[in-house]
């Protein structure tokens, strides 16, 4: 069963754990596997981080693009 991300950053912030732990152990570890393969590397410290990067930029611009669906303005 995967780590609760809070968990995860904690380890992370603590520096118990890198980045490719950080994936590995959380909900997206399959997701990034894929990923891994998809793009012909292999899982690494290097991939994690810009993985972790990438997906985390897309989870922001989305939410950008719903509080703006979501916004009166005046």
């Amino acid at each position: 069963m995967a780590e609760t991300y809070e968990k995860l950053v904690q380890l992370k912030q603590e520096g118990k754990i890198g980045w490719l732990d950080f994936v590995l152990r959380g909900e997206n570890s399959n997701d990034f596997k894929q990923w891994c393969e998809d793009h012909g590397t292999k899982p690494c410290e290097d991939a994690a981080e810009f993985y972790v990067d990438m997906t985390d930029r897309k989870m922001f611009d989305h939410q950008i693009l719903e509080n703006d669906d979501n916004e009166e303005w005046y």
